[in-house]
Parts: C-alpha cells; structure tokens; sequence
C-alpha cells in the first residue's frame, strides 16, 4: 500500500469539535481529555527520558473511552470496515526534534491512519525515509504494518494526533 497524504480530511466544524476535545486552546485549564503517562515511545528502552502521553479510545475489540463515540464520524470517513485499535498521543515539546524508534504497529497487514490535531515541527517518517509533516486535519493513510515512525516537537507545546489502526475492504 502506498501512503496517501489527505489535507483537510474532515470539514471544519467537525474538524473543530475534534480539536477542542483534545487541545486546550484558551489556555482555560479545563482540558477535556484525560491524558496518560507512557515512560517510553515504541517500547524505546534507551534512557533518554523521552515519554509520551496517550488516550486509549478503542482496543480490544470495544470502546475504551467514553469519547470513542465523537470519533464515529472520523471512521465512517476513512470507510473502517473492521477497526484494531484508535489511541490520541501528545508528544511534548522538547529542545530539539527526537525521532521515536521505528516500528510496526501490528505485524499482520492492516491499514492505519494518522491525523494531525495541531501544525508543528514534528512529522511522521515512513520506512523509506519520506517525512510526513504534521499539519492541522492533515490525514496520513500507510500501511502500518510497516516500519515507521514518530517525532517529538520543538516549536509549540505538543505534537497531538490520532492514530487509527483498521481493515478496510479491498476494492477489486
């Protein structure tokens, strides 16, 4: 499967409803999404005190979250016919840009799904090199069963996206 890149994936308001669940905008410190703490990035064990922060909405065959049911629409965009798992990270911001371990998601072939939630100097690199950089309601569709990628960012407060991992019936 060739990566697509999809800019303005989802329409604004949608787009919006999204973006105010998961980042606090005004600065209100009434954040919405519960984050949690993950000591390490693709199973890193290098002690480099890079983390992350994550939200589980889907997993195990059910909802994990009571905010999976805002992201229904997003799935029925993407046309998920069997979804695997659906979890939102928040990179922190760091000194310079750190690339996370490359890594597959699952080994079995499946689709996956990124979708940026903010713009910033962070990307998304792909097993053949190519950066995908992280654009507000910009859609990356791979093969994620392939190694790839995240990163961290230097010039906002967090890299934040989604990640949707799915079947998606073969079009003959």
């Amino acid at each position: 499967m060739k990566h697509k890149v999809i800019d303005n994936f989802l329409d604004e308001e949608y787009f919006n409803s999204l973006e105010n669940l998961f980042i606090d905008k005004k600065n209100t410190v009434n954040v919405i999404m519960p984050w949690f703490f993950k000591k390490a990035v693709a199973n890193d064990l290098v002690e480099n005190n890079i983390f992350y922060m994550t939200h589980t909405l889907y997993e195990l065959n059910e909802p994990q979250s009571e905010f999976y049911e805002n992201l229904i629409p997003l799935l029925k965009k993407l046309d998920v016919k069997c979804l695997i798992r659906m979890v939102a990270n928040f990179f922190p911001n760091t000194h310079i840009i750190h690339e996370h371990p490359m890594h597959a998601d699952f080994t079995f072939l499946h689709s996956g799904a990124i979708l940026s939630l903010n713009t910033c100097d962070g990307y998304t690199k792909l097993k053949d090199g190519i950066k995908i950089d992280s654009i507000a309601n910009r859609l990356l569709k791979f093969d994620s069963s392939e190694e790839h990628c995240s990163t961290t960012t230097t010039n906002i407060h967090a890299r934040i996206n989604i990640v949707i991992n799915y079947i998606q019936e073969q079009q003959g």
